[in-house]
């Protein structure tokens, strides 16, 4: 069976934050039409392969101006409270939340900025439909970009604000037949990098 994540042999079931940590994660929300969550990327796991290529100032959301590091996850006011948690990952992700797929910025799924982060994440979306062995002639239409948060080994759960709820991607995902981004609203767009 395919699994949760792409480390999860090593960092145990669903990659879920450690007893004493949070994790803030993104992932597609419904993509398969079952209610599930396919995984995209998280914090702290992106930070470990992005400094090993030495480009985690350009990457990372900010707190308090820095670039947010591994130790972070392990700072707590009110040790492995769901509430603060989810409070910490608002704050880092909502950094994230109106970038725009026709970028070329490395950031948390598309760490290598090789290609637009539309590009990356259609091709992951492919792969996951593939898996689940649905029918990927006609691409996606307005996929849903979310973002989860684990507390201390405790399953994902929707990063959320009182005034906006759930906190989502700006833009939703579409990818064509051949599996590229395109815009949603049929406008322009960057195709390469």
């Amino acid at each position: 069976s395919a699994r949760f994540c792409p480390r999860e042999r090593r960092q145990g079931f669903e990659c879920r934050a450690k007893a004493d940590k949070f994790k803030c994660g993104i992932f597609f929300e419904n993509l398969l039409g079952g209610r599930e969550l396919k995984w995209i990327g998280a914090l702290p796991d992106a930070i470990a392969r992005a400094e090993r290529s030495n480009v985690q100032d350009e990457i990372f959301p900010k707190v308090n101006g820095q670039p947010v590091q591994k130790s972070y996850f392990g700072q707590w006011s009110r040790k492995c409270d769901p509430t603060e948690a989810n409070a910490k990952c608002y704050l880092l992700m909502s950094q994230l939340a109106d970038d725009k797929l026709d970028s070329c910025k490395k950031t948390v799924g598309n760490l290598d900025g090789d290609d637009t982060i539309g590009n990356q994440l259609c091709d992951q979306a492919r792969r996951f439909l593939q898996q689940g062995k649905k029918d990927i002639s006609r691409g996606v239409r307005n996929q849903n970009l979310a973002f989860y948060s684990s507390t201390c080994e405790e399953g994902w759960t929707a990063v959320t604000s009182s005034q906006r709820g759930n906190l989502l991607v700006d833009e939703k995902l579409c990818c064509d037949n051949n599996w590229k981004y395109v815009k949603c609203n049929g406008g322009s767009f960057r195709k390469t990098c």
